[in-house]
């Protein structure tokens, strides 16, 4: 077979991420756009509740302060994600870092909680025009063959800022208040967008691998795609189970295991590194054999990780669970995010990533709301177990459309050693 890669070979297609970003300034760019974006998302939104509740807040409006966010993003995720792909990806990712600078001068001015909460709404709309385009264009930049490193590879934007920025924003806000915590995000989100406007190209990088990209399709004939089906079938399910964990992992461990709230924050810590060191790595293997098998892989051993948390004891056993969980999400995460790479060049990109993203934020919010429903009848550990069950589900259903799809337990794209050239 002709290696059809090497038409392409400006992108670079060595494991070493070194090598892969020395000709992908576009890629670095956007992974940078991106990183900003959910740094400073990560800097304040712990932090706002807290600051609500010194506004006199309560109640619906302390949910608020956090979730607000959510709240707008869902429903513009996928609606920016299929404009950008009609008005260009560049003018979409600006705009919504530009909103992140404009929402962080609200937190400043706001006289009250309810300004405050409106402003964390419209940090949401920022959110939903940022992260489903700037997935979009790295799918594009990713040639057939190579949709699982560079999505690998850019996932850890999103791990990095997850983890970087509660630190980040709690030293600032420790050192120097709340309103220098709201002005370095501002700052960040300003850096963000220069970098943007400055430096990465109006239109995507002429390549073969992009040529086969159309134009946007209807949300109601996404819906009807059973590969479609199965990606946000996987995206509800990991975002409902993420958000259970994250929403109850501290509750758990200090309550019923008696930890304290610093080893709380290793065990995410730890999980966030874990992802980021084995994201790339993985998303190679993507490229390499069936991507639908690694994400079964991937999600039957999460939820088999997450139906056992109620049994852990003691901080160290927690703590090594989690580090087995985090590699079997780097073994899913990208090989989805693949998958949806190549349902985008039929698609468009940049709906097919909107409805993706959207998938994953929905999930987090039902899934919080889910259990603290179970939390409050039935116990905590009921919890962890319903969001176990449900994702072992989720790998029925994801299967089911699958195999109508036609994908079965191939992969659609994955080349071998000697094609790719390495």
């Amino acid at each position: 077979m002709q290696n059809h890669l090497s038409q392409d070979a400006p992108l670079g297609i060595s494991l070493r991420p070194a090598r892969f970003l020395s000709n992908n300034k576009p890629f670095i760019v956007v992974w940078l756009a991106l990183f900003i974006s959910i740094a400073g998302i990560g800097m304040v939104s712990p932090l706002l509740p807290v600051f609500a509740q010194d506004m006199g807040a309560s109640g619906i409006w302390l949910g608020l302060a956090f979730s607000g966010f959510a709240f707008s993003q869902v429903p513009l995720m996928p609606v920016a994600g299929r404009l950008s792909d009609r008005f260009g990806k560049k003018l979409f990712i600006w705009l919504g870092l530009l909103i992140y600078a404009i929402a962080a001068v609200g937190y400043v001015w706001s006289p009250g909680y309810q300004e405050l909460v409106l402003f964390r709404v419209f940090s949401g709309v920022g959110a939903a025009m940022v992260i489903p385009t700037a997935f979009a264009y790295i799918g594009e930049l990713a040639p057939p063959g190579q949709e699982g490193r560079y999505m690998g590879l850019f996932t850890i934007a999103f791990l990095a800022g997850f983890g970087i920025g509660p630190v980040l924003g709690g030293t600032v806000h420790d050192s120097f208040g709340m309103d220098a915590a709201f002005a370095s995000m501002g700052v960040l989100a300003t850096a963000g967008l220069l970098i943007v406007l400055l430096f990465l190209p109006a239109s995507r990088p002429s390549s073969r691998a992009m040529q086969s990209n159309k134009p946007a399709s209807s949300f109601s004939s996404m819906l009807r795609d059973e590969t479609m089906r199965g990606l946000i079938t996987f995206q509800l399910v990991f975002g409902l189970s993420y958000g259970s964990v994250l929403a109850f992992l501290g509750i758990f461990m200090t309550t019923v295991m008696g930890a304290s709230v610093a080893h709380v924050g290793i065990v995410l810590s730890a999980r966030s590194i874990q992802n980021g060191m084995l994201a790339y790595p993985f998303g190679w293997l993507a490229d390499r054999v069936s991507r639908v098998v690694l994400v079964n892989i991937g999600m039957i051993a999460m939820s088999t990780g997450i139906f056992f948390i109620p049994w852990t004891r003691d901080f160290a056993m927690l703590l090594g669970l989690f580090m087995v969980m985090a590699t079997f999400e780097s073994v899913a995460l990208p090989a989805a995010e693949a998958i949806t790479v190549e349902k985008g060049r039929s698609l468009g990109m940049g709906s097919v990533m909107g409805v993706f993203n959207m998938a994953m934020s929905l999930g987090m919010i039902v899934g919080s709301v889910i259990g603290g429903l179970i939390q409050g009848s039935i116990g905590i550990g009921w919890v962890f177990r319903f969001a176990a069950v449900l994702g072992l589900v989720g790998v029925v259903v994801f299967n089911v459309f699958m195999r109508r799809a036609g994908a079965g337990l191939g992969s659609s794209e994955a080349l071998t050693a000697s094609e790719l050239g390495v």
